[in-house]
């Protein structure tokens, strides 16, 4: 149960760790200089349980430091350090280093975020990706990276959404990146959509597994933003309706 931001943190630390431990060594037979992304949360992220929205991309293009070491990037050194940063999604909306106003993906999450905290809405989101470990230099992994890494992502996946305890995920990856993720996250079992939401050439689609909401959406990337967005805020005002 989350109590405070700092039980949360060290929950997260305590469970995360060993499997970080395990990705390390499923991928370090592949060749080429990897990034290993971890799991951040803003500082007013809710500590209640089911409150909160965790985004959730693909993986990231490169990330802090290219160690493969565990006790670097669960260290202090924020040179190699992945979890718990200092400028925890902080970054995201003060854009040092990294302007996420020219990130169709950023700019989808923040327009949803605004409408749902307003002010200082990174501070109030939680966001991960599906695979954790990419090219260092860049560049979403291939096939031989997603493989080696694919299990132990679902587990940390899982893990992240049983600390944290959002009310809402939200994939913005395209079905065919985490179909096997949300199989997983449901011990298996085909999962039904409870609602969806047309738009453009696309859909949202809306699904419940245990007491958690998850909407399936696309990469935002060259797709209309606007439809996009109001797709998602439909959803999420459907499920608040179901409840």
């Amino acid at each position: 149960m989350k109590t405070t931001l700092a039980d949360l943190t060290r929950q997260l630390e305590t469970k995360l760790k060993p499997l970080y431990g395990s990705l390390i060594q499923n991928v370090q037979h592949l060749k080429g200089a990897k990034s290993f992304f971890c799991v951040q949360w803003g500082k007013n992220f809710p500590i209640e349980e089911q409150k909160g929205i965790l985004f959730v991309g693909r993986a990231t293009n490169g990330w802090v430091t290219d160690s493969e070491e565990l006790e670097e990037l669960f260290g202090n050194n924020e040179k190699t350090a992945i979890f718990n940063r200092k400028d925890q999604m902080q970054w995201a909306e003060e854009r040092k280093g990294y302007n996420t106003q020219k990130s169709a993906f950023w700019r989808v999450i923040r327009q949803v975020a605004v409408s749902c905290y307003f002010d200082n809405w990174s501070s109030f989101i939680a966001w991960s990706n599906l695979y954790k470990v990419s090219p260092y230099q860049g560049g979403n992994p291939d096939n031989s990276l997603k493989a080696a890494q694919e299990k132990v992502c679902c587990e940390i996946l899982k893990k992240e959404i049983e600390i944290l305890s959002p009310e809402f995920v939200i994939f913005l990856t395209g079905k065919s990146w985490a179909e096997n993720f949300i199989l997983y996250l449901n011990e298996h079992q085909p999962t039904k959509s409870i609602a969806r939401e047309e738009w453009d050439k696309y859909v949202c689609k809306l699904y419940r597994i245990n007491n958690t909401y998850y909407i399936l959406s696309e990469h935002p990337e060259r797709k209309k933003e606007e439809e996009h967005v109001k797709s998602i805020l439909s959803l999420l005002k459907q499920a608040h309706q179901q409840k």
